[in-house]
């Protein structure tokens, strides 16, 4: 598909490493660098990505690498200048209708892979590696020829990971374990020449204009459409730009600490900092600080506690209890926000950080150096008389399969289990938050 759209520059930054499973070693841009943009070099006789004429077609391959397509050229990520599709893909067509790089963590074979559009064929690619031609019917059976675009929905933000193709003014969402299509005849996605996804951001592109829009509902956001060339790359005379009185809210590398994590059911992962945060988990993809609104409605400033439990995500904000539903985009559940004392049996002064293990009911909530638990399952809910630990103060804490993350400041220690935590009488060696999470360099 054609598409009359002009250059793009979110705050991307493509990362470097962690030691846990969801951490990955991948090549780092600066936020420096983000801040100041980049200039795209053209060679003679090749498009320029900056001149209004639009793309074909947007995606991420594996490494979290961005590639703009039109006509026989793509550019790869923000700087670079253009290059034929087939230096990259061989194999493929000088023109692509649609792109996408599929998310189905049930389907190994299938999950990662690129699969590229024309007409009534699809090609199927691992990493640069081709794995076949298809009929489209054949591979998604009831999506229909001559797409517009196409983008991934991974379980969470659809109900299941799924794929969206649209053509004209519908939507068909095609489930990747039951391999149906229901058709979604959404206002807010009519006439996608181009959609991408990016961390946990969904857009419709259509012209030099982008909107965002709930992969569930296919509401769009308010205050779109936006012009694309000043988002996604950097195009002279153009651009935006954070508007804070603090920068270093938004730098995930600067020395500010954090006040909360929390990894989730699904293994989505969140760095919290005052009124926004950070998703670590799709770091790969890039980085930005989403204000804590715009994911989770009435949600406003710092967060003194969150954790999750039984497809919920619940949030400790002052005195009060925030609950949202976590299986298709975050809703807030009726009656809430509600008082920590009737909640969870907590009383008096407000909570430092919680937190809860995997595959059990026990919340565990900080208060200066005393850790105290209470058992979801029991009604009603009362805190036990906890312990004592090591830490005078502590600012975040997070359980998962890897053990307990104490986050203090810059640095985070770990501690295998709760009887660890308990019993340990020193401290243990500090890490540093913004290398071993954040991926910054020092």
């Amino acid at each position: 598909m054609k598409l009359l759209l002009g250059g793009l520059c979110l705050s991307w930054a493509v990362v470097l490493s962690f030691s846990y499973p969801w951490m990955k070693h991948i090549p780092n841009i600066t936020e420096d660098e983000l801040s100041q943009g980049h200039t795209h070099p053209n060679h003679a006789g090749f498009p320029n990505r900056c001149d209004g004429l639009g793309f074909d077609a947007i995606t991420l391959d594996e490494q979290g690498v961005t590639y703009f397509f039109r006509d026989a050229f793509l550019w790869r990520g923000f700087q670079a200048p253009a290059q034929f599709i087939n230096e990259t893909w061989s194999g493929l067509p000088d023109h692509i209708d649609a792109a996408f790089r599929m998310h189905h963590k049930n389907s190994p074979e299938q999950h990662d892979r690129m699969f590229f559009f024309k007409g009534n064929h699809v090609w199927q690619y691992n990493g640069n590696k081709p794995e076949g031609q298809f009929l489209i019917q054949d591979k998604f059976h009831g999506v229909p020829d001559n797409l517009g675009a196409a983008v991934e929905c991974p379980q969470g933000e659809c109900q299941h990971d799924s794929v969206l193709f649209f053509k004209g003014d519908t939507t068909y969402l095609f489930d990747l374990s039951t391999k149906t299509v229901k058709v979604r005849p959404w206002t807010g996605t009519h006439q996608c020449t181009a959609a991408m996804r990016w961390i946990d951001r969904n857009y419709c592109f259509q012209g030099s204009n982008f909107t965002r829009f709930n992969p569930h509902t296919g509401q769009a956001f308010e205050n779109y459409p936006k012009d694309a060339r000043n988002y996604f790359m950097r195009c002279e005379g153009r651009g935006h730009g954070n508007k804070t009185a603090d920068p270093s809210i938004y730098n995930r590398c600067s020395n500010r600490s954090f006040d909360e994590f929390n990894e989730d059911e699904l293994g989505r992962v969140y760095a919290f900092r005052a009124n926004v945060y950070f998703r670590l988990d799709s770091k790969r993809d890039g980085w930005h600080p989403w204000q804590i609104h715009s994911t989770w409605p009435s949600l406003h400033g710092k967060i003194d506690g969150v954790f999750t439990w039984n497809k919920k995500i619940y949030f400790i904000q002052g005195s009060q209890l925030f609950i949202y539903k976590a299986e298709a985009q975050y809703t807030l559940i009726e009656g809430y926000p509600k008082p920590i004392t009737e909640e969870l049996g907590i009383s008096g002064a407000g909570v430092d950080a919680t937190f809860i293990c995997p595959g059990t009911s026990l919340l565990y909530v900080i208060r200066g150096n005393r850790v105290q638990s209470v058992n979801l399952e029991q009604t009603p809910r009362v805190l036990d008389n906890g312990f004592q630990i090591g830490h005078s103060h502590v600012d975040g804490a997070m359980c998962n399969t890897e053990g307990i993350f104490i986050f203090v400041g810059t640095n985070y220690y770990k501690y295998s289990s709760t009887k660890e935590l308990e019993a340990q009488t020193e401290t243990p060696d500090p890490h540093s938050i913004s290398v071993d999470f954040m991926s910054c360099v020092h």
